[in-house]
């Protein structure tokens, strides 16, 4: 499940001015889940709840980084510091590199090169038969169009 930032400053992620960007904001991940079929917010909007094909509900914290509970005056005044810190500097490109990125598990990332490469074999395949047909016996379908089973 990746998270995006889609209103950002009162407006959405199809208008030009929104401000919204390609970049998750936070990235969960179990090795056991399955495909997920729901996502919804608590009440509260501090909780992210997913329903997956493994028939399982998963918690998770809207903002991963955030700690659960009361913080001590030690630690909140630290979280304040870094937070000034951060907004300070942002406009450096070590700050900015590092506040945008999401370490994402390592299983994650070759499952999602190999179906890549799937993809990839997939399409190489289809463009040789269409290539090597007689002209007009196959043609291209597009992504979109393999997942529609019917038009009315």
């Amino acid at each position: 499940i990746r998270m995006f930032s889609v209103r950002k400053e009162g407006g959405t992620a199809g208008h030009a001015g929104s401000g919204s960007t390609g970049i998750a904001r936070d990235v969960y991940h179990t090795k056991r889940m399955q495909r997920v079929f729901c996502v919804g917010y608590t009440f509260d909007h501090k909780y992210l709840l997913s329903g997956s094909d493994d028939t399982n509900i998963r918690l998770w914290k809207a903002r991963s980084s955030e700690k659960i509970g009361q913080l001590s005056a030690r630690e909140e005044t630290s979280l304040q510091y870094r937070k000034a810190l951060v907004q300070k500097y942002v406009h450096l490109p070590e700050v900015k590199r590092i506040s945008k990125s999401r370490r994402v598990p390592k299983f994650v990332k070759k499952e999602t090169q190999a179906a890549m490469v799937q993809k990839e074999k997939r399409r190489r395949k289809e463009g040789n038969m269409v290539k090597h047909s007689k002209p007009g016996t196959k043609k291209f379908t597009d992504e979109k169009g393999k997942t529609i089973v019917k038009t009315v």
